[in-house]
């Protein structure tokens, strides 16, 4: 359905839901919890603020669908891997 959600490990509960264009592969948090980020198969990542649930940044560049991708402990950099064959490292901020 073209999105990805955040749950209350807790109780289940839906706590927000990010929207984007195509499907989602995959997603990750931040070490800090306060970013998500999402690969897509529009051939782009996503970074997230968890709180908001605002789109802070997209990141452009694959040809193809963007199957993983997931951000650097300290939060400044983030790995994508796409079906284009090629892992990127991405400036986060």
């Amino acid at each position: 359905d073209n999105t990805a959600r955040i749950w209350n490990a807790t109780d289940a509960t839906l706590i927000k839901t990010l929207r984007h264009e195509a499907w989602v592969y995959s997603c990750a948090f931040s070490f800090d919890d306060k970013l998500i980020v999402t690969a897509c198969d529009d051939k782009t990542v996503r970074i997230w603020d968890t709180q908001s649930g605002q789109l802070k940044r997209t990141l452009e560049g694959h040809t193809d669908k963007v199957r993983f991708s997931c951000i650097s402990a300290d939060g400044n950099r983030v790995i994508s891997a796409s079906y284009d064959r090629i892992a990127r490292i991405w400036d986060a901020q």
